[in-house]
């Protein structure tokens, strides 16, 4: 399974959509296109609209309201799965970064940018250009200040590398027989590395698979399609961990998206 260079999704709402624990699994961009996203963020809210990016790094998991403007909310959200060059990144995080705000004023530059790292697969050009051109697009955020917010250190935790993996594509049976050969070490140096960092391979897979999960409801699949792809047998088990996971359950998140099928979410 080779690994693609990012990943994107456009995110939609017609009413209010509060969330926890949203896990972001790798450097995340959000840039909200239409209304606003209200984040909890070290005990501080912020508010996050078009004028301003939200970046996040991995590992952390979010709790957010998105509010509709106009009965609309829309966000456009990039997920990096490659580094930049790591002589451009701190060895370690600075106190100093671990408080700064995740936030970056959207410059002309910027947006030129982004919009040509979300582009470039559909202009269908080849992945050593898409390489250059999305090490183009780390170069002008490290030139605004801003790229050690998405990628704070030059090394990346074990966690973070397997739910990066298991990021690529969620819904496989992933398993820890068939996974740790991909990490150079076997199914017992797996299970004790993660257990030192205070993480288990089952719930990072199920947290991926929830994050998967969001991306999937919002493009009018029935439930037990969603279930389904996200490596769920049934649906009860399913919408259980939804639910425990993000504080509500798919039926009511489904409320909140656009072209609702209702007949299909039973």
């Amino acid at each position: 399974m080779s690994t693609p260079l990012l990943q994107q999704h456009h995110y939609l709402g017609i009413r209010q959509q509060p969330l926890h624990r949203v896990l972001i699994y790798a450097p995340t961009i959000i840039w909200v296109k239409q209304g606003r996203k209200l984040l909890w963020w070290q005990e501080r809210r912020l508010s996050f609209g078009k004028e301003s990016w939200l970046l996040i790094p991995a590992g952390n998991q979010l709790t957010f309201v998105n509010q509709p403007e106009q009965e609309k909310f829309r966000s456009h959200v990039l997920t990096l799965l490659t580094p930049p060059p790591a002589g451009w990144l701190p060895d370690t995080p600075s106190a100093t970064q671990a408080m700064a705000d995740p936030a970056i004023k959207v410059t002309t530059n910027l947006a030129y940018c982004f919009e040509m790292v979300c582009t470039m697969t559909e202009r269908g050009l080849s992945e050593a250009t898409q390489t250059e051109l999305l090490r183009a697009f780390y170069a002008e955020l490290r030139a605004a200040g801003a790229l050690h917010l998405l990628f704070p250190a030059s090394t990346m935790t074990l966690g973070e590398r397997l739910a990066r993996y298991l990021g690529v594509e969620p819904g496989a049976d992933h398993t820890l027989e068939t996974v740790a050969p991909h990490f150079s070490m076997s199914r017992a140096s797996l299970v004790r590395k993660l257990t030192a960092e205070g993480r288990t391979f089952r719930h990072l897979l199920a947290q991926v698979r929830m994050s998967h999960a969001l991306t999937l409801l919002q493009q009018s699949l029935s439930l037990q399609e969603v279930a389904i792809a996200c490596g769920y047998d049934s649906l009860s088990r399913f919408a259980a961990r939804f639910k425990q996971e993000f504080g509500l359950t798919p039926h009511q998140y489904l409320q909140t998206c656009p072209a609702v099928r209702l007949g299909n979410t039973k």
